[in-house]
């Protein structure tokens, strides 16, 4: 075997997420984690959501806004992301954003392009800057 073989990233991940964003985010993550579904922070939410396998509960950092009755959720990180992969399986989870917590349902993997009038205007932006090309839809139902 080769010691030179080369890690390929997923195909719905951009190289820019690849070499600068994912080392960053090691950084930033644990103010992120800090400020995540507060008020103030609006770009980041809190996504819970119980490991596919494990059983076990996770909190992730995610940019998640409301926008025509969904939240949009990106998936810088892909589709096969640990935390995409979770909500897609269980088909839930639940959000913090905005110091208000919501259930969300039915998870739907969107081509960004496909959608671009459904999306936050920042939310496009960003995708546009990262080069990022799919977003989770959820539906929020009421907690309780």
């Amino acid at each position: 075997m080769s010691t030179n073989a080369k890690v390929s990233r997923p195909a719905d991940v951009s190289g820019v997420v690849d070499r600068v964003v994912r080392p960053l985010t090691r950084i930033f993550n644990p103010f992120i984690m800090r400020v995540a579904g507060g008020r103030w922070f609006p770009m980041f939410s809190l996504l819970r959501h119980r490991g596919h396998r494990s059983g076990r509960m996770y909190s992730t950092p995610v940019t998640a806004l409301p926008h025509g009755g969904y939240f949009w959720l990106g998936l810088t990180f892909g589709q096969d992301s640990g935390w995409a992969r979770n909500v897609l399986s269980a088909g839930e989870g639940s959000i913090r954003f905005r110091a208000a917590d919501y259930g969300l349902v039915e998870p739907t993997v969107l081509e960004g392009p496909a959608v671009p009038r459904d999306l936050p205007l920042v939310m496009r932006i960003g995708m546009w800057a990262m080069g990022a090309h799919k977003v989770l839809r959820m539906r929020p139902v009421t907690e309780g």
